[in-house]
């Protein structure tokens, strides 16, 4: 680790202890006392943007599963849905839907440093997450 002490905290509200961990997504070094989450190879910090996206990839790993689960027996991913043999598939969680639950979108995504709207077809579910996962 880089620094020498924790980097969660403000200019003038750092935490001063000795950083054990570095933050998988800020790639701040942060101490025990700010571990939001911390097993094996993960480690995130306390951070509100860094908590966010560790409980977003959470539900979305089970969200994956669930449509997955409906596209398995012939449905669309989207709950409730009746329709069957759904035509499209979402460019982001890789689920099929039908036209009524599937969108086509321009989507902010990144090639380096550079912001590039990009043409896709994205289920909901995915059109909501870009809010958490996007950079300012």
């Amino acid at each position: 680790m880089a620094n020498t002490e924790c980097q969660v905290g403000g200019r003038f509200r750092r935490c001063r202890a000795t950083p054990s961990h570095v933050c998988q997504y800020c790639a701040r070094d942060f101490c025990d006392h700010h571990s939001y989450h911390v097993k094996g190879y993960e480690a995130v910090c306390t951070r509100k943007r860094c908590a966010l996206k560790h409980d977003d990839l959470q539900r979305h790993m089970e969200y994956k599963a669930e449509v997955q689960g409906r596209n398995k027996s012939g449905q669309c991913g989207e709950p409730g849905c009746e329709s069957l043999h759904p035509p499209g598939q979402c460019s982001l969680c890789r689920g099929f839907f039908c036209n009524a639950h599937l969108q086509d979108r321009s989507y902010p995504m990144h090639d380096g440093w550079v912001k590039v709207d990009k043409h896709v077809s994205i289920c909901a579910w995915c059109w909501d997450r870009r809010k958490i996962w996007q950079r300012r």
